[in-house]
């Protein structure tokens, strides 16, 4: 008896009790009613992920926290142990710091989860607790996005003259090469295993019919269908950019892209956009992230790309351009990811 009232209280809490509904007589009906499970579903399904990602933050901060007040003798422990965890769990250590920050902001319980991650990473910086406990009610009551409540901040940190060191826009900046810019080496595999020939980048050589006489370590530049030699004075930071078409936005930091290559040659590879991390594609900001990138790529003409190295995924990291845009840039600016260091 109590195995089957046990399983009776379950079932009662774990599904929601429907009241009774109108029956549906058209189809248009029906897909409308569809839809509106359909939304309240993600809906829910969002809370649930932000729910987990406020506590696993919290969590993880409290046990760097405690393990570093282990170790306060040592003044530079910290960063040291930041800097290892970034390297062995594969994220980053501004995003280990917001975690430890955060759990020093709420030592004795994590808050409670109406707010996202994003949402405290705005509220940390206000330091005075009372202060802040008003602002995140005041998000909740009237349903803040991340954005606006960052406005919020903003504006009282403003009030008080304070700096906004914490909250200001992340800057990165990268510089725009010139696509057909090579340079010469003496390549590693191959048909010109051995020999010198130009690095068209991503593994791959290739050595023109006409290719003059030139020296390992030159920078060329394809010119009118003719290789010559680069004489600027900063030529090697006009390597590795190239023109590319979007294939597939992944989420919001990584995309797939068909490369040229130059002398007719291209490869389409997995780019991850350096120097940034968008929340997981699962969560509503993740989705949010993934539209913004897609409206700024998807168009029919040629992006312009500059690859610096690939990470541990072997995916390129890349500084990306839409015309004047530096799209890097943009998702820092909009607030749709984190400065990451490469």
């Amino acid at each position: 008896m109590k195995i089957f009232l046990s399983f009776f209280l379950i079932l009662q809490f774990s599904f929601p009790v429907f009241a009774a509904q109108p029956e549906i007589q058209t189809y248009d009906e029906l897909l409308r009613r569809i839809r509106e499970v359909q939304t309240a579903s993600q809906k829910r399904i969002d809370q649930a992920i932000n729910q987990e990602k406020v506590r696993e933050a919290w969590e993880i901060g409290k046990l760097i926290d405690e393990h570093v007040l282990q170790h306060k003798e040592r003044a530079d422990y910290g960063e040291k142990v930041i800097l290892r965890l970034a390297q062995d769990l594969g994220t980053n250590e501004t995003e280990l710091k917001y975690m430890l920050q955060f759990a020093r902001a709420y030592p004795i319980r994590q808050p409670a989860d109406e707010l996202s991650w994003s949402h405290y990473h705005a509220l940390l910086a206000l330091n005075d607790p009372e202060e802040r406990e008003a602002v995140a009610k005041e998000a909740v009551r009237q349903g803040w996005s991340r954005n606006r409540l960052r406005e919020e901040v903003r504006r009282r940190k403003r009030a008080k003259g304070q700096a906004e060191e914490n909250i200001s826009e992340p800057i990165l900046t990268a510089t725009l090469g010139k696509p057909g810019t090579y340079r010469v080496v003496v390549a590693v595999d191959g048909p010109y295993k051995k020999e010198l020939a130009l690095d068209l980048g991503f593994s791959s050589f290739f050595r023109p019919e006409k290719f003059g006489r030139f020296k390992p370590g030159e920078i060329v530049t394809l010119e009118k269908g003719k290789v010559k030699k680069n004489h600027r004075e900063f030529a090697g930071k006009d390597l590795f950019t190239y023109r590319a078409y979007v294939r597939h936005i992944v989420d919001g930091d990584t995309f797939y892209a068909l490369i040229d290559l130059g002398f007719g040659f291209t490869t389409t590879q997995k780019l991850r956009l350096r120097g940034l991390d968008a929340p997981e594609i699962e969560t509503a900001e993740g989705r949010e992230a993934k539209e913004f990138l897609t409206t700024l790529l998807a168009r029919p003409f040629p992006i312009l790309i500059r690859t610096v190295k690939s990470d541990k995924y072997d995916r390129y990291l890349a500084d990306v351009w839409v015309d004047e845009t530096y799209v890097n840039q943009e998702l820092l600016s909009h607030s749709l990811a984190v400065r990451v260091s490469e």
